[in-house]
C-alpha cells in the first residue's frame, strides 16, 4: 500500500477540502447578495444633462384605446448622486417613489426601493417610453421634459415708450 496509498490519501483529502471550500464560497456569495440593499449599490456617475427636475404625463397605451382613468402627471427629480424621487399625481391620489437611476447610453432605468423598475429613453431634454402600470396592468405611455429653472431668454428692457 506504500506510495499508492499515500497519493490516494492526499488526493482524497484535497478533494474534500475543495468541496468544503467551494460550498463555503457559494454560501458566502449567496448570503452576501441577499444582504445587499439598494443603499449599498452606488450607481455610476450620471450624465450632467440628466440631473434636474423633469415634468411629465402618462396615459394608457393600447391598440384599442386607453382607459380615461389611466392618465396622470408626475415630477421626477434626479440628483447628481444617482438617486431620484418621483411624485405621481393620478386624479385625487398622490404617490411618491424613490430609488436609483442607472444610465446606459440613451436609456435610463429607474429602480425603486420596492424592486420595481422602468426604462426610459433619454433624448435631449425629453424622457419617454412605455412602462407597465403595476396597479392596473395597462401599459402606460410616459413622456417628460426637463424643467429649465430659468427664463428662456433674458427679460426685455423697458422701452421707455408708452
Amino acid at each position: 500500500m506504500g506510495k499508492r496509498g499515500i497519493v490516494f490519501g492526499i488526493v482524497f483529502v484535497a478533494g474534500i477540502a475543495l468541496l468544503v471550500l467551494s460550498g463555503c464560497a457559494t454560501q458566502e456569495r449567496s448570503t452576501a447578495v441577499a444582504r445587499l440593499t439598494e443603499s449599498d449599490v452606488r450607481p455610476p456617475a450620471l450624465p450632467a444633462d440628466l440631473v434636474g427636475t423633469w415634468s411629465g404625463s402618462y396615459g394608457s397605451f393600447s391598440t384599442g384605446g386607453g382607459s380615461p382613468d389611466k392618465v396622470g402627471n408626475f415630477t421626477l427629480t434626479i440628483k447628481d448622486d444617482g438617486t431620484y424621487t418621483a411624485i405621481e399625481r393620478r386624479g385625487a391620489s398622490t404617490r411618491t417613489y424613490s430609488g436609483v437611476v442607472v444610465a446606459n447610453g440613451r436609456t435610463i432605468t429607474l429602480r425603486n426601493s420596492s424592486g420595481g423598475w422602468a426604462s426610459l429613453v433619454h433624448r435631449g431634454d425629453t424622457l419617454y417610453g412605455l412602462v407597465p402600470d403595476r396597479m392596473s396592468g395597462y401599459t402606460l405611455q410616459v413622456s417628460a421634459s426637463k424643467d429649465s429653472g430659468a427664463l428662456a431668454g433674458p427679460a426685455s428692457p423697458p422701452s421707455g415708450r408708452q
